[in-house]
């Protein structure tokens, strides 16, 4: 019969497991947002200290905020 209507009941959900299912779900969420954040923190420093590779050695070094041609560290030069 395809005229008949059936609609699911809604069982009713235990309040305790739906409260820690909520919490596990948000301590999820907030390490994750944590891990986001230290990510972005970590390569905002970096860029304001500006460190690249050296052409010769492969050695990081701070190039400071106005050298971006100079590509070789102090050691090699």
């Amino acid at each position: 019969m395809k005229n008949e209507i059936t609609i699911p009941v809604l069982r009713e959900e235990n309040h305790v497991a739906s409260n820690m299912r909520r919490d596990k779900y948000a301590l999820g969420r907030d390490l994750q947002a944590l891990e986001f954040n230290e990510a972005i923190a970590t390569r905002l420093i970096m860029e304001r200290k500006n460190k690249i590779k050296c052409e010769k050695c492969g050695k990081e070094f701070a190039a400071g905020l106005a050298s971006k041609d100079s590509l070789i560290c102090s050691e090699c030069k």
